[in-house]
C-alpha cells in the first residue's frame, strides 16, 4: 500500500511538470511543445514559443496553431512583429488540422495568401517559388494532420507536409511573404495571439 500511495504522489507531483511543457491553443483544444529543435545540414536549431491561435473560415475552426522563434526579442507589438518579419533567426511555424480539407481548398487559400500579401512587383518575383510551394501540397488533409513551416536564416523555407518534408526554397521575398500571411496587418489570424509572450 505503501508503494502504491508513493507512486500516486509521484505521478501527481510529475503531471504540473509535464503540462508546463506544453501549451494548449484554447479554441481547438491542440497541445504544442513550448519549445522545438530541428537540423538542417551542419546547423542545429532551438525555437521558443512565441503563442499560438487559431485560424478560421466563416465560423468553422480550420487549425491550430503555434509560432516559435530563435532567441526572440521581446518588446511593444510594432517592434515584435517587425522582428518576426526580419531574417536572421530560425522561426517555425505548426499546424494541426481539427477539420479536413480539399486539396483545392487549401492550394486557394495560400495562393490567396500570396496574393492579399504582397505588391504586384513582389508577386510577379515569387511566381515560380508559389508554384513551387503549391506543388508541395498534393492530396487532401484530414483531421489531425500537421503542416510545418520554417524560416531558416538566409530566406530559406522548408515546409514539412503530413510528416514529409519538401525541397527548400531559398529567397527572403518569399519568405517575408509567407510569414506575412499570419504576421501582417491582414493577417489570416489573430496575430496578437501569436506574439503573446514576447509583448512587453
Amino acid at each position: 500500500m505503501k508503494s502504491l500511495a508513493m507512486l500516486a504522489l509521484i505521478t501527481c507531483a510529475a503531471l504540473p511538470c509535464m503540462s508546463q511543457q506544453t501549451v494548449t491553443e484554447p479554441s481547438t483544444g491542440k497541445t504544442f511543445p513550448k519549445e522545438v529543435t530541428f537540423k538542417r545540414g551542419e546547423s542545429s536549431y532551438m525555437a521558443t514559443l512565441t503563442g499560438v491561435a487559431v485560424r478560421k473560415k466563416l465560423i468553422f475552426k480550420v487549425y491550430g496553431m503555434a509560432h516559435y522563434m530563435q532567441d526572440p526579442i521581446k518588446g511593444s507589438k510594432n517592434d515584435v512583429f517587425k522582428s518576426i518579419l526580419t531574417d536572421g533567426r530560425a522561426k517555425q511555424i505548426d499546424m494541426i488540422f481539427v477539420r479536413d480539407v480539399d486539396l483545392g481548398k487549401i492550394q486557394e487559400a495560400y495562393r490567396d495568401g500570396f496574393k492579399n500579401n504582397s505588391t504586384a512587383d513582389e508577386l510577379r518575383t515569387i511566381d515560380q517559388q508559389i508554384k513551387t510551394f503549391l506543388g508541395f501540397f498534393t492530396k487532401d488533409v484530414k483531421e489531425n494532420d500537421e503542416f510545418i513551416l520554417r524560416w531558416l536564416p538566409g530566406g530559406t523555407i522548408v515546409a514539412v507536409v503530413q510528416g514529409e518534408e519538401k525541397p527548400a526554397i531559398t529567397d527572403l521575398t518569399f519568405a517575408k511573404v509567407l510569414w506575412t500571411i499570419w504576421f501582417g496587418e491582414d493577417s489570416i489570424v489573430d496575430r496578437e495571439d501569436l506574439i503573446g509572450s514576447l509583448v512587453q
